[in-house]
């Protein structure tokens, strides 16, 4: 049974409820919770309280299996880490790659520009000696 924080009515039934291992308290204690979620028939508010409270026993197999566990956990976070990096490492040879090809373009781009360029100021000059000549 829970007491609603805001207007105290009890409420004797929870919502939903859920278990989970507490950190471990200064002296090296871990309770196991039961928490629940609770709705308040009168003001509607909704509140989470603890259900239970149970101190866990901890024992080396309990621990070696939390070992494994976290040792799982990092080895597939490792899996997971190990492929982003090969992504990017073709991601990168690709961009790169890329960057090249539009270097390779713009080089080409400018030599033809050059070229046009120059054979205008030929046509110029050329027109500069026909008007030269008419004078």
């Amino acid at each position: 049974m829970s007491v609603c924080p805001r207007c105290g009515t009890e409420v004797t039934k929870p919502t939903k409820t859920w278990s989970m291992v507490g950190r471990p308290s200064k002296t090296g204690e871990r309770f196991k919770l039961t928490l629940g979620i609770f709705v308040c028939p009168e003001c509607e508010r909704r509140f989470r309280t603890v259900v239970g409270k149970e101190k866990e026993r901890i024992t080396l197999k309990g621990i070696v299996e939390e070992i494994k566990g976290v040792e799982k956990g990092l080895v597939q976070t490792l899996g997971d880490l190990r492929e982003k990096v090969e992504k990017l490492k073709d991601e990168r040879a690709e961009l790169l790659e890329e960057i090249e090809e539009l270097k390779r373009a713009g080089e080409e781009k400018a030599n033809t520009l050059e070229e046009e360029v120059a054979s205008l100021r030929e046509e110029v000059e050329a027109l500069k000696e026909m008007l030269g000549d008419l004078e």
